[in-house]
């Protein structure tokens, strides 16, 4: 359990500090963006162009995690609800375990394309666009991970504590 916690609490705080970081540099590169387009004679700052599109997978990918562990995402209830107790833990254990195997099998698939996708390059920054996969195979790779710890949660405390955090907490 302590180990399943310490997992929760690192993709917390590695999410967190994702969503905080991207969200920041993404709002200070487009209001830059828009003023150095009434400032400047070029027009904008061609970095500025790219930097959004490389850093949104990351903002986006942190956010579905955070999400993830506070149970919000999108969810029908109506089976669960209609489950006794017993039942609800078989169901939420064979719903991580699809989840655990489908996002590793995104994770792997998301590492070969960033590495088929290595020698392509922004054109300005230069820097590779495989990122944007690897952004996704974090994704995965934490959402299986979650998926395990709330596995390991529902066995030890029972379905009721299936997430780590509250809708209050997913902010930084």
């Amino acid at each position: 359990m302590a180990a399943a916690e310490g997992v929760d609490r690192l993709i917390t705080r590695l999410c967190r500090f994702i969503v905080l970081v991207t969200g920041i540099a993404l709002t200070v590169l487009l209001a830059g963006n828009v003023v150095a387009r009434y400032v400047l004679a070029s027009g904008g700052i061609d970095a500025a162009q790219e930097l959004p599109e490389l850093l949104f997978p990351w903002f986006i990918v942190a956010g579905i995690s955070l999400a993830a562990q506070a149970g919000g995402h999108l969810g029908v209830d109506w089976f669960y609800d209609r489950l006794g107790p017993r039942g609800r833990v078989w169901l939420l254990h064979l719903v991580n375990a699809i989840l655990i195997v489908s996002y590793l099998i995104l994770f792997w698939q998301s590492l070969l394309l960033a590495e088929n996708t290595w020698v392509q390059v922004s054109p300005v920054l230069k820097i590779p666009t495989s990122q944007g996969y690897l952004a996704v195979a974090l994704g995965c790779l934490l959402l299986a991970l979650a998926a395990a710890c709330s596995s390991v949660r529902i066995v030890m405390t029972g379905p009721e504590r299936r997430f780590t955090l509250s809708y209050k907490e997913t902010g930084p």
